[in-house]
């Protein structure tokens, strides 16, 4: 699995490998991967370590946990001695850190003799004077060894509750002079992590060059799956539900291909059906043990450890079962709007929430389903026997399945047609970075064009604007921009909105076009973000 991540994130891996490259010949440029939780952050930084193979670089790798400082700096000089050590064929296993010091007597003389002074006032010294001496004992190591070191963070926002005050600060100043070492840091906080880097981190000599790390594309979340199923069938439709089901998030794909494919094997089906995938859901996401209820409750749990601990999990519960607006929420909670904001902005800083124009969602789609179908369920049912609440998830498990199915089998125009008709008056979102105004429509029907190319064209009259939204299954190229711009110029109303939805992708060339002439361009990845905040499922072509 940790080489099939890595080949799946070959992008990051070749960032990172010329960065190395680049670190080599003398040009240095620090990094920065962020993303959630499990995305594969940690897999693909030991996957970098371990191809630091040269006579010249020392790796350092430090996972930094909170309120350990004394560990961290234990951690950090025991991953610097072994590395070396193990580079030299001075040790053939990992030992512990008296030991490693005790090696390096004889190679790093001057290191050594840093490392055990350092370690004889640990808990003496005062903790900024400390922090300052260990990149001290990094510097020297340089010199003594003619080597460059590569040191990594992983989850480097942990730093700041190490107890030492402006912490940030004071790496900044370390790292525009420690020239001989490239950093790596890693976080699965985005939104605090972007503010430290933007912040502390932003220095004249040693930036970060930043790597947003994604859920898996559709391409890549299949490969994944079929990976993991191996020699029992998956159909193409189960694939699609997959995906649309956990967002292509990496490690939720894994284990539920793995649980499905094993149930599979023990009741000798050579194909995946849709009772199988039902009870593997339910086993994973509503049963006592199952690693994602275990991981969601256990989630909820930290987050909600405060007094405002009802209010949160009200608000999530609401998210998850389709009250996704601020109105609608004051409405439902009966709270005030600048309280129910307070607690959306608090969701939103522990990156648990989004927000996009006037609708606030889960992130994590498995986690919004496992909070609609198992959280709020269990939490408001009256019936306390779970074997009843069971087949009743494994129902609706199955009317996902079958929902999701015939939804996909429906053509493109009529599912744009029934999202339009969700529409309300003075909402708004974000489509490709452009904020949209949404209307509530008096009339809504599918036309054509006088052309062959465009012939799905969605006509929306509103009480003050006039909606054309034309689609076409392959790519947008000048033409179809050039033929949709005249048959808007027919209608006797100015059009208000006009979008163009390429599902093969649009043409750059296009773009330039449509955006000189105020034509909005849509690709299948603005429409399913547009489908995500209605909880309808995604396009898959």
């Amino acid at each position: 699995m940790e080489y099939l991540s890595c080949v799946l994130r070959k992008e990051v891996i070749s960032v990172l490998n010329k960065r190395l490259h680049d670190f080599k010949d003398g040009y240095r440029h620090n990094v920065a991967i962020l993303g959630d939780e499990m995305l594969g952050k940690t897999t693909l930084l030991k996957h970098f370590l371990n191809e630091i193979a040269d006579e010249k670089l020392t790796a350092v790798y430090v996972d930094v946990m909170p309120f350990e400082f004394p560990l961290f700096l234990k951690r950090f000089l025991n991953s610097l001695l072994y590395n070396f050590l193990k580079n030299a064929q001075l040790i053939s296993t990992r030992e512990t850190l008296d030991i490693l010091v005790k090696r390096a007597k004889e190679p790093l003389p001057l290191t050594s003799v840093l490392v055990e002074h350092f370690l004889s006032k640990l808990e003496k010294e005062k903790s900024e004077i400390l922090f300052r001496e260990l990149f001290a004992i990094i510097e020297t190591f340089s010199h003594e060894t003619k080597k460059s070191c590569v040191v990594i963070l992983d989850e480097f926002q942990n730093l700041k509750q190490l107890g030492i005050k402006n912490i940030f600060q004071d790496l900044g100043k370390r790292i525009m002079f420690q020239k001989n070492t490239l950093f790596v840091f890693s976080s699965s906080l985005k939104n605090e992590a972007k503010e430290i880097l933007a912040n502390d981190l932003s220095l004249l000599f040693g930036n970060f060059e930043t790597i947003e790390l994604n859920m898996l594309d559709p391409e890549n979340s299949q490969e994944l799956i079929r990976s993991q199923f191996g020699d029992v069938s998956i159909s193409k439709e189960f694939i699609n539900f997959l995906i649309n089901f956990t967002g292509g998030h990496p490690f939720y794909l894994k284990a539920i291909s793995d649980k499905a494919a094993c149930l599979s094997r023990e009741v000798h089906k050579e194909a995946l059906d849709i009772e199988t995938l039902s009870v593997t859901l339910e086993q994973l996401l509503f049963q006592e043990w199952g690693i994602f209820n275990l991981k969601f409750t256990s989630y909820l749990s930290q987050l909600t450890s405060t007094r405002n601990r009802n209010d949160l999990l009200y608000i999530l519960d609401a998210i998850s079962t389709g009250t996704n607006r601020l109105r609608d929420l004051a409405r439902v909670l009966r709270k005030q709007k600048t309280e129910i904001t307070q607690k959306l902005n608090k969701l939103t800083e522990l990156g648990i929430i989004s927000k996009n124009g006037s609708f606030y969602y889960v992130k994590d789609r498995l986690m919004s389903f496992w909070l609609k179908f198992v959280h709020y369920e269990k939490l408001y049912s009256l019936d306390p026997d779970y074997t009843d609440q069971a087949l009743h998830f494994k129902n609706k498990i199955r009317s996902e399945i079958d929902e999701f199915i015939n939804t996909s089998n429906t053509k493109i125009a009529d599912r744009m047609l029934d999202i339009f008709n969700l529409f309300e008056r003075d909402d708004d979102i974000q489509i490709d970075r452009k904020r949209l105004r949404l209307s509530t429509f008096k009339e809504l029907k599918i036309v054509s064009f006088d052309n062959a190319h465009l012939k799905m064209v969605i006509f929306g009259r509103a009480l003050d604007s006039l909606w054309l939204t034309a689609i076409k299954e392959g790519s947008i190229n000048e033409q179809d921009v050039n033929e949709f711009i005249l048959n808007t110029k027919k209608f006797k109303h100015k059009v208000t909105n006009k979008i163009i939805v390429g599902l093969g992708g649009i043409d750059r060339n296009a773009k330039l076009l449509a955006k000189e002439s105020s034509v909005m361009t849509w690709d299948i990845s603005c429409l399913n973000n547009l489908f995500d905040l209605y909880g309808k499922p995604r396009i898959f072509v």
